[in-house]
């Protein structure tokens, strides 16, 4: 897919931006748009609308970066848009916008994830970690229980060896939320 943008999410695009991110994520994983756009770390957060010229809000990014490194917090590209090639496309560009070592965490698939994680959506577990390794992502060997779940980081190889569970753990406890616990699996 070609002529695909990455741009910062405008008041314009807000409606249609927020409608996605409520569709793609439970409501247990996400945290409030506000935060990330006027709360007191926004400036850690990077909002941005993935745009063709058909689809001028293809998709949705949001990175947040401390410490050096850079994490994929969300990445929604809209339903009737996928298994054309946005998704892959748009990685590298993402990657390219980041100051800092990019990372993405994933839940880990079943059978590998930890008891304590009920793994409630096994198959789509799997096509995410098959989806993000045929783009040429990497396993860190970085493992965390948060929020209930098992997660696992992935980085391309050029950033793999600077994803360290501290830096994560470093990055969730300066630009997330109060109360997060997280957990070194």
């Amino acid at each position: 897919m070609t002529n695909i943008k990455l741009m910062p999410l405008t008041e314009h695009d807000l409606s249609t931006y927020t409608a996605l991110y409520e569709a793609s994520f439970p409501a247990s994983e996400r945290k409030e748009l506000d935060y990330m756009l006027k709360g007191p770390h926004a400036s850690a957060y990077d909002v941005l609308v993935i745009s063709t010229p058909d689809h001028p809000v293809a998709g949705m990014v949001i990175t947040v970066t401390h410490g050096g490194l850079c994490m994929l917090d969300y990445f929604a590209v809209s339903p009737d848009l996928r298994g054309r090639g946005i998704g892959r496309a748009v990685l590298p560009l993402i990657r390219g916008r980041c100051e800092g070592h990019f990372f993405l965490e994933i839940e880990t698939p079943a059978p590998y994830c930890d008891p304590r994680d009920a793994c409630p959506n096994p198959e789509q577990r799997v096509r995410r970690k098959a989806f993000y390794l045929s783009a040429g992502m990497v396993e860190t060997g970085v493992r965390a229980f948060i929020y209930g779940n098992d997660m696992e980081l992935l980085a391309f190889p050029e950033d793999a060896e600077a994803v360290t569970f501290e830096g994560y753990d470093a990055l969730l406890k300066a630009t997330f939320p109060a109360g997060m616990e997280v957990e070194r699996i």
